[in-house]
């Protein structure tokens, strides 16, 4: 029987650059075939590096903590409740400006592979 339901604890969390990311639900383990989610963590005082995901969405939503979500350079302030929206091709990185983690729900379209979007590249907002 196929499984539909998992709990964030069965994934082991993989260091990136500036945050400890957990893909929950992949293709590969759920049969996600046009999104995945998850949670990251970036630590308190910290700036992860700026990253562009050139072909996939992000959604993400602040579960606690307090930062400030940087788009194509501007900082826009977050907090627990807050949702973000990166589309496809815009600059983004996430800063924890208290000394408390700063911890976020995800969701891409399309899937990505972890980490694979974390060398930044050379693209232009093309709103």
């Amino acid at each position: 029987m196929k499984k539909y339901t998992i709990h964030g604890n069965e994934v082991e969390a993989k260091e990136l650059p500036g945050r400890k990311h957990k893909m929950v639900v992949r293709p590969d383990n759920m049969g996600a075939a046009t999104m995945c989610a998850g949670e990251a963590v970036f630590p308190g005082n910290a700036h992860a590096p700026v990253h562009v995901h050139a072909d996939a969405e992000e959604i993400l939503y602040v579960i606690s903590g307090r930062g400030r979500m940087y788009f194509n350079g501007k900082p826009e302030d977050i907090e627990p409740g807050t949702f973000m929206f990166a589309p496809a091709g815009v600059e983004h990185s996430i800063e924890a400006t208290t000394g408390e983690d700063l911890k976020v729900f995800y969701v891409f379209s399309p899937p990505v592979k972890q980490g694979s979007y974390d060398k930044k590249q050379e693209v232009h907002d093309v709103r």
